[in-house]
């Protein structure tokens, strides 16, 4: 009996053992349990203030959006203005000019003197330039505007320099400059009329800016 009693109470203690471990092991999981729950808490709340704080910047780029669409919408107003103020300017302004042209025409018949028909040359130089610069301008307006699309095409740079050597050898030597053009043979594709006023204005600067020497082309 006495053999029996103690191991019956070694089973005892053995199922108290085993009746604690459960109960503790039950405790660790719950608490694991709480502290997941209290992570996935964190979590939402984070997550809650990372969703607000991008809803808030897709609004603000939303509305950046909208801002740039409106600067670009007045833009492209305040530029299209501007080339129909230039155009109209342009044949404003080449209208009294074709009178000037004509009015020095007339003054060119009736001078006798060597000084008068120098400044008269120097008047007529001068307005062509000015036309030249503001037929530019008027071109420029007519490309902006989309009125004038330009015509490509192949255009001979041999051809287009012995054209503007006729135009400007004699302004080149009334200032007592020389002007050359490099020999080319070269075939270009490109708007003629365009390229032309271009390389015009080039070559109007040039002359007019160089004090001695020349201008090679």
């Amino acid at each position: 009996m006495p053999l029996r009693n103690i191991n019956d109470l070694e089973k005892l203690k053995k199922i108290n053992a085993a009746l604690v471990s459960r109960v503790e092991r039950s405790m660790d999981q719950q608490a694991n349990a709480f502290s997941l729950f209290q992570t996935a808490i964190s979590l939402e709340n984070r997550v809650r203030t990372r969703t607000e704080e991008l809803h808030s910047t897709l609004r603000r780029l939303e509305q950046s959006n909208i801002d740039l669409s409106a600067a670009k919408e007045n833009a492209e107003l305040a530029n299209l203005s501007k080339t129909r103020f230039l155009a109209a300017a342009s044949h404003d302004v080449l209208q009294p000019l074709n009178a000037a042209h004509l009015s020095v025409s007339a003054l060119a018949e009736v001078q006798t003197s060597d000084e008068g028909k120098k400044l008269v040359r120097q008047v007529e130089r001068s307005l062509e330039t000015m036309e030249d610069l503001l037929r530019t301008l008027l071109d420029i307006s007519k490309l902006d505007a989309g009125v004038v699309q330009p015509d490509i095409g192949d255009v001979s740079l041999e051809m287009l320099f012995s054209s503007l050597r006729s135009d400007f050898l004699p302004v080149a030597e009334m200032k007592g400059l020389t002007l050359k053009f490099r020999p080319v043979n070269a075939v270009v594709r490109s708007d003629r009329t365009l390229l032309r006023r271009i390389l015009q204005n080039i070559l109007s600067n040039a002359l007019r800016y160089t004090r001695s020497g020349g201008v090679l082309v």
